[in-house]
């Protein structure tokens, strides 16, 4: 059986997406397509513009036919984190042969050669990237300047966010000894460009249509295939708004205000002097946008914040800075997913979780600390929500796959 494995957020699916699977299935001969999706928070630091299960609808009506849910511990991390997170689950579904990633540059050999060459990371290059770090320059700013200072062969790649996912993938397939070949598709359209382009230009990001969305502006239904439109109106029509951070303002606020900086320093990935940043500004802003502001600097990026103020709102605490996936969690399938799923049953290295509920038990120490991570995210996420019946807990335990 032959399966190809998809990285996504898909938050929400759009056009772009539809076209990555198009082309992925035009130029694989493949059984099935599994993709590895974020849950109810993502890499950037938000919440997702709907929920995991409403995404994986989409998904499954869009031609995925088995979704996997990216723990929490990995989804809300920096891109390498969540690209090690993302492959590994796919790798140990132990029938995922391919990954299929979207890329603005089609130059393989040299995002291969720069991958083996990070992985490496030799004393050289490491020299150079603590002198920019020294400098107040953010991780990937400095490890861009290090690369062109001792002029590396594609260091120019690095400008373009989904050329860094894709060579973190890369990394990861070396560093694991993973058997697992990469198949890059070129993307059309633009990457956390909030501007609609015109058809002919390629596709909108998800950033525009969250946008358009959020503005309640009747564009978005132009940017999303059929299925995607429908399911999007069902979940309006029954009280599901489209979700932005700014609904946990309050929630947020409290835990800063009433936190001290010491207190804020046991946060994940909470270092280097940024919990004071922080805890200043939450006592002169309002919002969570004026505070990033306040807080973004060289050192810190907009992205970075937002990240740490999703790990204050979840709880993740350094003790949470964990390297391997223990568990590969259905969101839903297809019938095509079932059979994939059947095949996954004799060959995966890790647990199936399709009813939490009942197979908690089975997993690791750290398995069950990463899915109650899972579990708080949800009973979090579900608190943003404007009308009170919808703010259900437990979803996790009482939620199973989407069947499609």
């Amino acid at each position: 059986m032959q399966v190809t494995g998809i990285v996504a957020e898909y938050n929400p699916f759009h056009n772009g997406h539809l076209y990555h699977i198009e082309q992925t299935k035009t130029l694989q001969q493949t059984d099935g397509i599994v993709a590895v999706m974020s849950g109810n928070f993502t890499q950037r630091g938000t919440a997702a513009i709907f929920d995991k299960w409403t995404r994986a609808k989409m998904a499954l009506s869009c031609g995925v036919d088995l979704v996997l849910e990216l723990p929490t511990a990995f989804s809300v991390r920096s891109a390498g984190y969540f690209a090690s997170g993302a492959v590994q689950t796919l790798a140990a579904t132990g029938v995922v042969q391919t990954l299929s990633c979207g890329v603005e540059s089609q130059q393989i050999d040299v995002l291969q050669q720069l991958a083996q060459f990070l992985s490496q990371e030799p004393p050289h290059f490491q020299a150079a990237l603590q002198q920019h770090l020294q400098l107040g320059l953010s991780y990937p700013a400095a490890r861009q300047k290090a690369l062109e200072q001792l002029q590396i062969d594609g260091a120019q790649l690095l400008q373009s966010p989904n050329n860094i996912l894709a060579l973190h993938y890369l990394q990861t397939i070396q560093q694991e000894h993973l058997p697992m070949e990469p198949l890059l598709i070129s993307r059309k359209g633009t990457y956390h460009d909030d501007k609609v382009p015109p058809i002919s230009q390629g596709f909108a990001s998800a950033s525009a249509v969250r946008k358009l969305l959020l503005e309640e502006q009747s564009l978005w239904q132009t940017q999303v295939p059929g299925p995607v439109t429908d399911i999007i109106h069902r979940q309006i029509q029954q009280g599901y708004l489209p979700m932005h951070n700014e609904q946990f303002t309050q929630i947020l606020f409290a835990l800063l205000r009433r936190s001290t900086p010491e207190e804020l320093r046991l946060i994940l990935e909470m270092q280097e002097g940024l919990e004071n940043r922080i805890y200043s500004a939450a006592q002169q802003t309002d919002t969570l946008e004026e505070l990033c502001h306040a807080v973004k600097s060289k050192r810190y990026t907009y992205t970075r914040i937002q990240r740490t103020l999703i790990h204050l709102l979840l709880n993740m605490t350094q003790q949470m800075d964990w390297h391997t996936p223990q568990y590969l969690r259905v969101l839903g399938f297809n019938a095509t997913g079932q059979k994939v799923l059947k095949e996954m049953k004799r060959k995966a290295q890790l647990p199936i979780l399709i009813r939490p509920a009942r197979q908690q038990r089975q997993l690791s120490e750290t398995g069950q600390q990463m899915l109650a991570l899972d579990c708080r995210a949800t009973n979090l996420y579900t608190m943003g929500y404007a009308l009170s019946f919808l703010r259900k807990t437990n979803l996790d335990f009482l939620r199973g796959p989407v069947q499609v």
